[in-house]
């Protein structure tokens, strides 16, 4: 066996020996190792230090070197060969999720890996693959990595990527440490110049999540609070700070609801849930006793009608209010009362003040929230942000300070540095309102770091904390669990290649995704990154 890739005639004896002791390596383990393939990761770490990462990455960093590359898709490539002749020689039996599409990122950002470029054509010509990149982005001011982005999409290797996402959120550097090392002018620039590096793939390939897009991901908005369920005059009662939630029927019962489409982005459950009136208190709720005086002494005028839902996870029961979004927008909000396992009870808001600002937008067009915007104007998305602040007035005025508090500090900055930066990179503002390239995800995820931005609500880190979490991760019925298992190939410290086998279903346990975990030891495959090199993450000040 020659173990040469299609464009070597020859090879050095010691790339010969490498190739070698990984195929053995690779052919110990079962066809799937290859065949439901998802990560494909050439570095490890990352320095933009999210404190929501789900992966804990660390800021420093490893990558495989381009020799060790070569050498890693040749083992595969002969591996693969055994088992299967067809276009793909990974990921082809993935059939749960995006056959033929490797996936380079998991514990590190793939948009600052050097040989990203030579990475994506080998995965191409060799194995028959496209690769998909999700970013946060990166420094224009690095030269490399710059010049990797456009031979990318300036060599012929856009047909290539299975995908471009950059996400966009309040985490990293830029809004975290707040030095003179970032800014966040710097940080729009850079998310300008990647936008306007990879705007040859939108106009070849479109929008979409599977094609190009941004992803906001927004901080979570959460209140320790007390919360009282009790009833009153034979209807349930729900109330936490000012807000009140107060049956419409007599005796109710709830059942505990469940995922039932894990892909039913709308969210599909198990029962219809129970039919509240939402109340806005003059107060903040301090005892049982208080409130059932207030509700003795006065006629109350319902805010609105929403349903509530009883869903539980490791922490005990919690209730969610009206989480579906519907096509005038969402209202949202989950109250999670004391149990024996939670500690500290409060709730999260999840109201998408972001989607129902753009719906109040084009309802005063006569659209639809569903419906497109076309041939609409900078200013146009500049009257978005003014909705928003238009909210958070609102909100202040009625007593809900921190909803008020939260769309200044922390809706309206993100949108404004997104439109900046897209009027930057010369994109139509159409984009802005294209619902397949502007992807509003709502709030971070409780996983890994993420747990210490719940104030206590869980003690458990990956714990799903909201319906939408559950129909990502749950165990019970969830997109993960759908999937099964995947495999991971990556770059580890210390010339280490790593492999795991990742059972996704049991993302939300104690036990952990990894299953299975192997290492080998690789002389010389990785260069290190030294952490106090220049242009490590996007928004650094040149």
């Amino acid at each position: 066996m020659t173990f040469l890739l299609s464009d070597e005639k020859e090879i050095s004896r010691e790339d010969l020996e490498v190739r070698k002791k990984l195929y053995s390596e690779f052919m110990d383990l079962p066809e799937n190792f290859v065949s439901k393939m998802r990560h494909l990761q050439p570095q490890v770490g990352c320095f933009n230090n999210c404190s929501f990462c789900s992966k804990f990455s660390v800021c420093k960093s490893e990558y495989w070197s381009l020799p060790t590359l070569r050498n890693i898709i040749s083992a595969l490539k002969y591996t693969s060969l055994n088992y299967t002749h067809d276009d793909f020689l990974l990921a082809w039996d993935r059939k749960e999720h995006r056959t033929g599409v490797i996936f380079p990122y998991l514990n590190n950002d793939i948009a600052s890996y050097p040989y990203l470029d030579q990475f994506i054509e080998l995965c191409y010509r060799e194995l028959g693959i496209r690769t998909r990149i999700s970013t946060v982005g990166f420094s224009r001011h690095n030269d490399v990595l710059n010049q990797v982005h456009k031979n990318i999409c300036g060599g012929g290797l856009l047909c290539a990527l299975g995908g471009v996402r950059l996400s966009i959120s309040q985490y990293g550097r830029v809004w975290e440490e707040q030095n003179q090392r970032s800014s966040l002018e710097e940080y729009c620039e850079d998310l300008a110049n990647f936008l306007a590096i990879y705007r040859p793939y939108y106009e070849e390939f479109g929008s979409g999540s599977r094609k190009m897009c941004c992803e906001l991901r927004f901080n979570p908005l959460v209140e320790n609070a007390r919360v009282f369920t009790f009833s009153y005059q034979d209807k349930f009662v729900i109330a936490t700070a000012n807000y009140l939630y107060l049956s419409k029927e007599e005796n109710i019962h709830f059942e505990e609801t469940f995922i039932q489409d894990p892909y039913d982005h709308s969210l599909s459950f198990t029962n219809d849930g129970v039919s509240f009136y939402e109340y806005n208190l003059p107060f903040m709720v301090e005892d049982k006793e208080q409130l059932i005086s207030y509700l003795d002494q006065n006629e109350l005028t319902p805010e609105r009608s929403v349903d509530v839902y009883l869903f539980s996870n490791k922490d005990g029961i919690y209730y969610s209010i009206s989480p579906k979004l519907t096509s005038e927008g969402n209202f949202s909000l989950h109250i999670y009362p004391e149990t024996d396992i939670r500690t500290k009870s409060g709730y999260i808001v999840t109201e998408r003040f972001f989607i129902n600002a753009l719906y109040n937008f084009k309802k005063r067009r006569g659209l639809s929230l569903r419906e497109c915007y076309f041939h609409s104007s900078y200013d146009d998305c500049y009257e978005v942000v003014n909705i928003l602040k238009e909210y958070s007035k609102y909100y202040k005025e009625t007593g809900k300070i921190e909803k008020s508090t939260y769309i200044m500090e922390h809706v309206v900055p993100l949108i404004e540095v997104y439109i900046q930066a897209l009027q930057k990179a010369g994109y139509s503002s159409d984009v802005f309102f294209d619902k397949n390239f502007t992807i509003d995800t709502g709030i971070i995820c409780n996983l890994g770091r993420a747990v210490n931005l719940f104030k206590g609500l869980t003690k458990f880190i990956n714990e799903p904390l909201t319906p939408i979490h559950e129909r990502n991760y749950g165990r019970h019925c969830s997109t993960m669990k759908q999937e099964n298992y995947v495999w991971l190939l990556g770059c580890d410290f210390h010339n280490t290649l790593l492999i795991e086998k990742l059972d996704l279903f049991n993302t939300a346990s104690i036990e952990g995704q990894v299953s299975i975990k192997k290492k080998i030891e690789l002389e010389n495959a990785n260069i290190k990154i030294d952490e106090d090199s220049r242009y490590l993450f996007p928004g650094e000040v040149e």
